[in-house]
């Protein structure tokens, strides 16, 4: 499964699932805003977000996808929590 992660002028952009050749994209707001979201619940979204890889495929039912541009696309996790440790770097405390 391919997943993107488009601009929509938000902070995290939009979830949206790519063809296996890379020539068309759909939209997964109805699924899953967001790829952060998704992770979070992945044994929830994943069997959903696998149908439209599948039907986006096969091209049967996926009528709202459209050409994939990969200018549209930015970073997949734009907002990632991180958590740092530098305790052990003495200069940073």
């Amino acid at each position: 499964m391919k997943l993107a992660t488009l601009k929509d002028g938000s902070r995290d952009g939009q979830l949206a699932v790519v063809s296996r050749d890379l020539t068309t994209v759909h939209l997964a707001s109805g699924i899953c805003p967001t790829l952060q979201k998704a992770l979070d619940d992945w044994d929830f979204f994943a069997p959903q977000l696998q149908d439209l890889y599948e039907t986006l495929n096969h091209g049967k039912g996926a009528r709202h996808a459209f050409a994939f541009d990969p200018a549209r696309c930015m970073a997949p996790l734009p907002r990632a929590f991180q958590w740092a440790d530098e305790s052990a770097y003495v200069n940073h405390v």
